[in-house]
């Protein structure tokens, strides 16, 4: 057994290509660029000829597996704005200039192909400030949740490198890290939803929104509005617990007319720009706030049982033998997904039902006492 250590330089027997631009927009027009004067030669010729934006390549396909998850509501905003994007090119560049861009290879099929494959294979490295690269082979390198190391360029050797955190036997598969991402996240841009329970960095986003019965709501989305939030957000669950910013909102929520002036103070707290860290406390409406995260939260889990119990006859009205077995692997993958998802706000569940039982049954024990205090003075 023996630790690795990966090198992708100019001089490696593959080639190596480094192809790095602040402006991811500009990496896609290079590949297309590329691939209109080389004709899938060198690096074109390892990249497949076909690949989505994500697996669900439709928005009925996005509301038919998708529709309990809030992962949903990224895919449809990263399609539409691949497609903005496009339009937006074509009109000012592609139809201007059709030699330098013909219409066979800067289409919106291949524009998406484009999009498909750096959401995919485009490598962020930390040691060039953060800058996009397209690294050949290295892409092949599979991602697992139980490595930490990650590929990066070395100034020494002018090339993509990593060590291996662990060791390895011979011909073994060597994994990498794609980053600290949810489920959700690694579906979105690669295709695939770890086995449940693997995943430490996995969350759920947890919707919340502002109540437009609410004396206050209009001061409160003023506030909101004044730190960049809206009167719906989302804020990530992990199976560890959720973030302060959760909290804050949830107080500005339920928070009554009389703490007007504390508003301010929690939708910044909220979007996480108060000027102290600080956790915001707000004893007085602990139990309020909590119980409207839970209910939040029972909403999503009704949402996923639905999903999950309504999948076993999902599609079986299919003859395709092709459709059926794409339906199929859509099915599968959406399963998983809300299946880890749920278990994150399970656990939540349990948690927020354990607080609100500990601060009833307190509040009650101080009833209790109060009560015995006066019938000493009967």
């Amino acid at each position: 057994m023996e630790q690795l250590h990966l090198s992708l330089t100019p001089t490696a027997i593959f080639s190596f290509v480094l192809v790095s631009f602040r402006s991811s927009i500009l990496v896609r027009m290079c590949l297309l660029r590329s691939l209109f004067l080389y004709h899938r030669k060198g690096l074109l010729s390892v990249l497949p000829p076909t690949a989505s934006l994500c697996h669900f390549r439709t928005r009925a396909e996005l509301d038919r597996y998708l529709e309990a998850s809030q992962i949903r509501e990224r895919a449809i905003e990263r399609i539409t704005n691949v497609i903005g994007t496009y339009n937006d090119l074509r009109l000012r560049i592609f139809s201007k200039y059709p030699d330098l861009f013909p219409e066979e290879v800067f289409n919106m099929e291949t524009f998406k192909w484009s999009f498909g494959i750096l959401f995919s294979r485009l490598v962020r490295l930390p040691s060039m400030d953060g800058r996009v690269a397209l690294v050949p082979w290295a892409d092949m390198l599979n991602h697992s949740c139980e490595v930490e190391t990650f590929l990066d360029y070395d100034k020494s050797s002018q090339g993509v490198v990593f060590t291996t955190d662990r060791q390895y036997q011979p011909g073994e598969q060597v994994f990498i890290s794609y980053g600290k991402k949810s489920n959700g996240e690694l579906l979105l841009s690669y295709g695939f939803v770890p086995r449940e329970g693997t995943n430490p960095s996995d969350s759920v986003e947890l919707p919340l929104s502002l109540k437009k019965s609410d004396k206050c709501y209009k001061e409160k989305l003023e506030a909101l509005r004044k730190y960049g939030l809206s009167a719906s957000e989302c804020f990530p669950i992990q199976i560890t617990g959720w973030p302060l910013e959760l909290m804050a909102y949830a107080y500005l929520v339920v928070s009554p007319p009389s703490m007007k002036g504390k508003f301010e103070e929690m939708a910044a707290a909220a979007s996480n720009k108060m000027t102290s860290k600080k956790d915001i406390k707000c004893p007085e409406i602990d139990e309020q706030a909590l119980q409207f995260i839970l209910d939040s939260c029972e909403s999503s889990i009704s949402k996923y049982s639905r999903f999950l119990q309504a999948s076993g006859s999902m599609d079986l009205d299919t003859t395709s033998p092709k459709q059926l077995n794409r339906r199929v692997f859509l099915k599968q993958l959406a399963v998983d997904l809300c299946t880890s998802e749920r278990r994150i706000l399970f656990r939540a569940q349990y948690i927020l039902r354990r607080r609100l039982r500990d601060i009833r049954s307190g509040e009650l024990r101080a009833l209790r006492l109060f009560d015995n205090f006066v019938n000493l003075f009967k």
